[in-house]
């Protein structure tokens, strides 16, 4: 399960402000806009990008934003507090009685991992499947990174070849002096634009994206940890002092209140 990650529409949202604010506060916002330098930074940009991916690839770029824009509802405390019980369950009525516990899983991940310890594939097996598993989820966030990088890197060189080619247009009217500050702020603003896309948009997105992937690993690294753990049989004491480790100092206080809750209960 996902939902929306607010900070990412926040600080899309606080940016474009700050940057009206500096505007208006110094001119007008129609000095700003020039259609041709947009078609140039913009459809440069994104006609670069169509020569360095395959349609297949740039098709997914919608994707890739609204992933951007969600986070996993699923926490690794939650993880935790599932394989104990997991645990639990499978000391005393065996691991099939687990088969009863995946309808409430809906990570595919933890389900695909639990269902196969549940068929009695070796553990080894297990572990290469899921770790074969994380390197393909690994290398499709990648590309979706590296795609934005790339982004980044275009838009600021076509804001420059448009600023170029204002800067040719204006010395070729250099015998009328009234057109050289208009010429000249029209040269410019390709470099505004093209900074102001890979800055606000690019940039923040590919580094979103590397910090989700990043999260998402280490979960399902953990659920390997899981997994293996439930199948060999561990005490759930153990297996929750052994992924505790993947949790930082505040969440880990969580779990130690919820397991001195369930204690005292």
């Amino acid at each position: 399960m996902t939902k929306l990650d607010i900070m990412t529409p926040v600080g899309l949202i606080l940016a474009v402000g700050l940057i009206l604010y500096g505007i208006l506060s110094g001119g007008t916002l129609a000095s700003f806009i020039d259609v041709g330098s947009l078609a140039i930074t913009v459809g440069g940009t994104f006609a670069a990008i169509f020569i360095a991916y395959p349609l297949s690839e740039v098709k997914k770029i919608p994707t890739f934003i609204a992933l951007a824009m969600k986070e996993d509802v699923i926490s690794k405390v939650d993880i935790i507090e599932m394989f104990s019980d997991f645990s639990k369950k499978a000391r005393r009525e065996g691991l099939l009685s687990l088969e009863d516990s995946m309808a409430d899983v809906e990570d595919k991940f933890l389900k695909k991992g639990m269902q196969m310890v549940i068929d009695g594939v070796e553990p080894e097996n297990i572990k290469d499947i899921l770790e074969l598993e994380i390197q393909k989820i690994e290398d499709r966030h990648i590309i979706g990174s590296s795609m934005f990088n790339k982004l980044a890197t275009f838009a600021p060189g076509f804001g420059m070849i448009g600023t170029l080619i204002g800067l040719i247009n204006m010395l070729v009217k250099l015998d009328d002096p009234s057109t050289i500050s208009s010429g000249m702020a029209t040269a410019l603003i390709t470099t505004l634009y093209g900074s102001l896309i890979a800055n606000v948009l690019f940039l923040p997105i590919a580094n979103k994206l590397n910090h989700k992937t990043e999260i998402e690993i280490e979960a399902k690294e953990l659920m390997i940890e899981g997994i293996l753990a439930v199948q060999s049989g561990v005490n759930p004491r153990i297996i929750e002092e052994t992924l505790i480790t993947y949790l930082p100092p505040k969440e880990r206080e969580l779990i130690a209140n919820n397991s001195g809750d369930v204690d005292n209960g």
